[in-house]
């Protein structure tokens, strides 16, 4: 029964994918899935969904006036997570696996004493890399560039640069250690050759 239940929502996470191309004008590439419980707003042809890229139950994803989210080719958002990009752009690369209930935000509340923060926008675009892994619950903030191979520690927060080839954790993420030859971008390509196959 439970392969049965699998191959049925796999294949309604196909069919959501295709219906999201007419309904919203998503650009969804081929063997990519929408599953079940997935919220979005947007404008028509505001967000792009790479080959093989995947949504899970339960991600918000917003965008505004003018912004746009690409989630790259063999890329996936696990449950839960909450994409605010408002008027700006996110861009998430290929084979980047965002774990369950993270969070990223292009737009949020600033922080500057004398006037009310609900007053106050911080707003800019973020880029995430190629072959990166945001461990569960890890916030990014406005304005944040995630270099390709780089892996961040559950709970995390994000913003500025995070240079490749590094283990991140803490708040705010400070570089761990250094990621062995086994785990930066030569994974990164045997992943994307898997997933064309």
């Amino acid at each position: 029964m439970a392969l049965w239940r699998y191959a049925w929502d796999a294949l309604g996470a196909r069919w959501r994918a295709g219906w999201w191309r007419l309904a919203w004008g998503v650009q969804a590439g081929a063997r990519a899935k929408v599953h079940r419980g997935v919220r979005w707003r947007g404008e028509r042809g505001a967000l792009v969904l790479g080959a093989g890229a995947e949504l899970y139950p339960g991600t918000a994803l917003l965008c505004t006036r003018g912004g746009r989210l690409r989630l790259g080719a063999g890329s996936h958002i696990a449950p839960g997570g909450h994409l605010l990009v408002g008027g700006q752009v996110l861009d998430i690369g290929d084979a980047v696996a965002i774990g369950p209930q993270v969070a990223i935000f292009c737009e949020s509340n600033g922080t500057a004493a004398g006037a009310p923060f609900v007053a106050q926008r911080v707003a800019a675009p973020v880029r995430i890399g190629r072959n990166v892994f945001l461990g569960a619950r890890v916030t990014v903030l406005p304005g944040a560039v995630i270099e390709d191979g780089v892996v961040v520690a559950a709970h995390a927060v994000v913003r500025g640069r995070l240079a490749s080839g590094w283990v991140y954790g803490g708040v705010p993420a400070q570089p761990l250690h250094r990621l062995r030859a086994d785990q930066g971008a030569p994974a990164a390509a045997a992943v994307a050759q898997d997933r064309q196959a």
